[in-house]
């Protein structure tokens, strides 16, 4: 049965279908989180460190990065991790020390990247499923994508659609789906090219995306100083996007923000600024809030 792990900042809250387990890592400002290969998952802890979870529940440092942490991603056996205050990538090397990847840093076009609200810096990371591709959501400046494991990088979408978290399917290669100001982005080919679903939408602003198996869910803030906040899908291959219910309430409290939903496990999750935490029974249907009053979640993964 699978477990749904929630990132806050006093530790990481457990969720199974039996409710709640023990916190793990009690204490600890609990950042993002990745799923890893062999069935755990990575955190970023205390801002600046990588831990590894086994899929026994064990935890282990992986790194100390030498800057501030806001995404980290698992590509085969190698992490990366993404800057909070600057738009910068880290590679963590096999004796445990994490290099600075120079490529982000020379990529066409970086001097018309800005800080707008938060600083400049790499909100997500994903991998393609078949490994070939890395995409980076750095705000604000796009979705840079990267074949060589991070060493060079391309542009791709114009910095203006303010791209806050960008996400691949689990095992369609070339599939990835992105949150931004100009609603749901969807790219087929691996990130080089990318589509705009907001027909319908009276809100475009989106903050969080997840991909399920069939379906691609992402959040609708009703302005940048948001009050509430819709979850909205895109059934792949679909021509519209439609609001999710099934249980969920049309509008949730506060922003459902970067990390915000999960999905995997063939389950998704939502949680949003008041504290509140949705699990579906199977894909986007079948809504349950099992959780209230959580501190800011800062990102949930299925393990």
């Amino acid at each position: 049965m699978s477990r749904l792990l929630v990132a806050t900042a006093s530790g990481l809250r457990v969720f199974t279908a039996a409710g709640e387990a023990a916190t793990e890592l009690p204490g600890c400002a609990v950042g993002a989180l990745a799923t890893s290969p062999d069935g755990g998952c990575l955190a970023v802890v205390g801002g600046r460190e990588i831990w590894r979870r086994s899929r026994e529940g064990v935890w282990t440092k992986a790194a100390t990065a030498g800057l501030a942490l806001q995404s980290v991603a698992a590509v085969g056996g190698v992490i990366f991790g993404g800057g909070e205050e600057e738009a910068a990538v880290v590679r963590v090397r096999p004796d445990g020390l994490p290099e600075r990847l120079g490529g982000l840093d020379r990529i066409a076009g970086r001097e018309t990247w800005f800080a707008s609200g938060p600083p400049l810096g790499v909100r997500s990371l994903t991998a393609a499923a078949d490994k070939a591709v890395l995409l980076a959501a750095v705000h604000v400046g796009g979705i840079p994508r990267s074949e060589d494991g991070g060493e060079t990088w391309t542009p791709t979408v114009p910095i203006a659609f303010d791209v806050h978290e960008v996400r691949a399917h689990p095992t369609l290669p070339g599939f990835a789906a992105a949150a931004a100001a100009v609603g749901l982005c969807v790219s087929r080919d691996g990130g080089r090219n990318w589509s705009v679903y907001a027909e319908g939408l009276e809100f475009t602003g989106s903050l969080a995306v997840a991909v399920l198996e069939d379906e691609v869910l992402f959040s609708i803030q009703d302005g940048p100083f948001a009050k509430r906040s819709q979850v909205w899908r895109w059934r792949i291959g679909g021509q519209r996007v439609e609001p999710v219910g099934g249980g969920l309430p049309p509008w949730l409290e506060g922003k459902v923000d970067t990390g915000g939903i999960a999905a995997g496990c063939g389950h998704a999750a939502v949680a949003d600024r008041g504290g509140n935490l949705w699990r579906s029974r199977e894909g986007s249907a079948g809504w349950e809030r099992i959780a209230s009053g959580l501190p800011c979640v800062a990102g949930m993964a299925f393990v």
